[in-house]
């Protein structure tokens, strides 16, 4: 008998059909290979009018040309367990072709809805016909807890990813956040800020700032509320992982709007450890604390903490201070180690204020130095630096950073791409959704924030600076830049 070190896989799935209680309709070699000797994933299609389901090739950038051949032909053998309104289908369906109809899945009436890749067992995306999408988006909003809680993060995920892929409009994908107000489980919540990023990258220097943070900002007080509530006026520490998670993800999310009452806690935090020299801040919580209290605060409260970051003996603690530092100091040999240069940068250029600084001349030699710093890139004045910055250089060489390079200026391109076909849609739907709170709650106009560009900024002001440290050094090939940010990232509880 052939040990699994001498045939591969082949084994382990023979093995498995050997013990497999499962009906399935291949052999499941035959159903893996499909998995693993192919690039990607699928996109399952449901037409809920019809019972018709269809797969194909899942692209995020749609303007893609998949170059490699696949001996399947880039169709996989597709497991689809699904529910109908709260009701699991007994069994799984497989789409074994590129089309098939499944008689189960049509629909009648106007509360009847489809869910599948129940409980996100299949490794592939799904979408669905118009009035499906509706009627999910509907239950989302009248009892979300009808759809299992990592479901609800996968419509969310799924939605923006479809809309990335131009499979689905971008205003479809952002009305599955509009339920969030009643969202307290963690996995729905990450996804959809792990997806709102790329809004924040694309729009934070726009006139969509503005109200895409005050419809944020009412989609995260709840959430910031119930903790508040839970925690005994953040006073304990919620018992769950789960909420100890999601308790990071209501603050951060909620100061990052601008929340007053957020600002106000984070600060308040930061100066009870100022006065008592004592560091009562939760572990979970320090890194979104110190960002945010930094930012909102001034001379003392910077000094405070780089007092602290250059006292820091355990290595995790002195990471949280410099992420929060990282805003104003002069960046040099003397006060950065050579080791935190690249990520230091990446964390500047992470900030819209700090883009400008972090990029400039030079070559640089690191693939995720270049990927940290270009990945806000979206308009044609930056693409030309990139495509600028290439030329000036190409004798030089960028090493390990050609890829990256050429990726950034791609990725760039598609930037432009995309805010040129959404920006003007996603600004309306967030200011219609802002007058619809405003008729609704009777409480009146929201203020919006504008920068002084005429767009928005971020609602945290800038950080106070000192004179003498107005220049920021970056000792990268030789590379001196003039400027400063503010920026706070999150971070996940410690265990």
């Amino acid at each position: 008998m052939q040990s699994t070190q001498t045939c591969g896989n082949i084994c382990r799935w023979h093995a498995v059909d050997n013990n497999a209680g499962t009906q399935l309709p291949d052999s499941v070699n035959n159903i893996m290979n499909t998995w693993v000797l192919q690039m990607g994933f699928p996109v399952v299609t449901i037409d809920t009018q019809t019972g018709g389901i269809s797969q194909k090739h899942f692209l995020l950038d749609p303007d893609s040309t998949v170059t490699v051949e696949s001996p399947f032909n880039y169709e996989w053998i597709v497991p689809i367990k699904w529910m109908k309104t709260g009701v699991i289908h007994p069994t799984i369906q497989w789409l074994k072709a590129k089309s098939d109809t499944v008689n189960e899945m049509k629909t009648s009436g106007p509360s009847v809805w489809v869910l599948a890749n129940l409980n996100v067992l299949g490794y592939y995306r799904v979408n669905y016909d118009q009035g499906n999408w509706d009627r999910l988006l509907n239950a989302l909003r009248t009892n979300h807890t009808s759809i299992p809680g990592i479901n609800r993060a996968q419509l969310v995920d799924d939605a923006f990813n479809l809309a990335r892929a131009k499979i689905i409009p971008t205003v479809l994908a952002l009305k599955t956040t509009k339920y969030l107000q009643l969202e307290r489980d963690y996995v729905p919540w990450k996804s959809a800020l792990n997806n709102l990023d790329f809004f924040y990258l694309m729009f934070d220097r726009s006139e969509v700032y503005g109200p895409m943070q005050n419809y944020l900002m009412k989609q995260i007080t709840p959430l910031f509320t119930y903790y508040k509530t839970m925690t005994g006026n953040w006073s304990t520490v919620p018992a769950g992982h789960m909420d100890q998670y999601n308790q990071v993800n209501a603050i951060s999310m909620a100061c990052r709007t601008g929340l007053e009452e957020c600002t106000t806690l984070t600060k308040t935090w930061f100066k009870q450890w100022m006065d008592t020299n004592k560091n009562q801040i939760h572990p979970n919580l320090r890194s979104t604390v110190y960002c945010n209290a930094i930012a909102a605060g001034g001379a003392k409260e910077w000094e405070f903490a780089w007092s602290e970051f250059q006292k820091a003996t355990i290595a995790s603690e002195a990471e949280k201070l410099r992420s929060a530092l990282y805003l104003d100091y002069t960046l040099n040999s003397t006060l950065i180690r050579k080791q935190d240069a690249t990520s230091t940068i990446v964390y500047i250029a992470s900030n819209v204020a700090g883009q400008s600084l972090a990029y400039g001349g030079g070559s640089f030699s690191f693939s995720n130095l270049i990927n940290g710093v270009t990945e806000r890139f979206s308009t044609e004045y930056e693409l030309q630096q990139l495509k600028q910055f290439k030329a000036d250089n190409s004798e030089v060489g960028f090493g390990s950073g050609t890829l990256a390079l050429d990726q950034s200026i791609e990725r760039t391109i598609s930037n432009i791409k995309w805010i040129t076909e959404n920006k003007q849609n996603v600004m309306n739907w967030f200011k219609a959704e802002l007058k619809l709170y405003e008729a609704s709650s009777g409480t009146g106009r929201v203020k919006t924030r504008k920068s002084s560009s005429g767009g928005s900024a971020p609602s945290i002001k800038s950080c106070w600076m000192q004179p003498e440290t107005q220049y920021l050094v970056i000792e990268l090939n030789s590379k001196l830049t003039k400027n400063r940010s503010t920026s706070c990232t999150q971070t996940s509880p410690e265990n």
